[in-house]
């Protein structure tokens, strides 16, 4: 007699697989220093009349100082010093198009309204993407190419800061692989400094994506810290605040425009735009931001082996 087994039932009265009632995220860097203190956030450049923002650097509060004077004698003038670094906002965008099909027969949250929520983390991790794309660019570096990070290049990035009278805190961004060859290293360390790892109340109050302190500087690891030196390095940093900075801008909701949704305490914009031929709902998100160096010097780049 034949058995009536799954084998034979697959396809007609059982279905190849089931989706479980839960999406499980697929494995990503979701760390951001959107909000860290260590950046200067210049807010929004909306109705401002230019898509530029000039940020003055002015030699004051003791850049200068007083020499001796004979008494009654005529002081020269001192010209100040000044200069200006500008960050100019440009366009960051994504889109997904999903069929009405792909929408109706959703089962486990995967549908419209999840796609525009999903667009807030895309905003914030291209935020990160930028800021590493910045940090990497100091002029003052440590490390050497193709040698794995080592205590002693992080001691060379803060003591680089400390030359140039950089004020703390510090904080400094490596890539995960810097970060585990930091780590390795660290093994062969004795004496009283020592690498305090993060803890769950730490991580509650600095956010995801921070490691630990060493020597008093933060440090927070982003597998968005880029290659260089034609891919053979990473390029993270360490700085302090006033090293970097950044402006966004959010455009105005357009009359006649297609549904517009704009979620609270973010400067994105989510629209969207219905194909009514195809049966299809374009999910449209857009961001403008402007994040550059505002002084060369507050920073170090920290070039080691990828």
């Amino acid at each position: 007699m034949a058995t009536t087994e799954y084998s034979t039932l697959s396809g007609n009265a059982r279905v190849a697989a089931v989706l479980a009632q839960e999406i499980i995220l697929k494995l990503a860097d979701r760390a951001s220093l959107h909000n860290h203190p260590s950046l200067v956030n210049f807010g929004s450049l909306a109705g401002r009349g230019s898509a530029a923002l000039q940020v003055p650097i002015v030699g004051l509060d003791g850049s200068d100082l007083l020499a001796s004077a004979a008494d009654g004698a005529v002081v020269a003038n001192t010209t100040l010093t000044s200069s200006a670094a500008t960050l100019t906002l440009g366009r960051y965008a994504l889109r997904y198009d999903f069929t009405d099909l792909a929408n109706l027969t959703d089962s486990v949250g995967l549908n419209v309204q999840r796609l525009a929520e999903s667009m807030v983390g895309s905003t914030v991790m291209a935020f990160q993407n930028a800021l590493c794309d910045v940090i990497d660019g100091f002029t003052t570096t440590a490390g050497t190419s193709g040698v794995d990070m080592s205590v002693d290049d992080f001691y060379s990035a803060q003591f680089a800061l400390t030359l140039n009278s950089v004020n703390g805190p510090y904080i400094c961004v490596l890539h995960p692989r810097q970060l585990a060859d930091f780590q390795s290293s660290l093994r062969a360390e004795y004496g009283a400094t020592q690498f305090v790892q993060a803890t769950q109340d730490m991580l509650k109050i600095k956010g995801q994506g921070f490691a630990g302190m060493f020597n008093g500087v933060d440090i927070f690891v982003s597998s968005k810290v880029p290659t260089a030196n034609a891919g053979a390095d990473r390029a993270g940093a360490m700085f302090g605040l006033g090293a970097v900075g950044y402006v966004e801008g959010s455009p105005f909701p357009v009359i006649g425009a297609p549904g517009i949704v704009q979620p609270a305490g973010t400067p994105l914009v989510v629209e969207f735009d219905r194909v009514i031929g195809a049966g299809t709902t374009s999910i449209l998100g857009s961001y403008y931001l402007g994040v550059g160096k505002i002084q060369d010097l507050m920073g170090v780049s920290i070039i080691t082996d990828a």
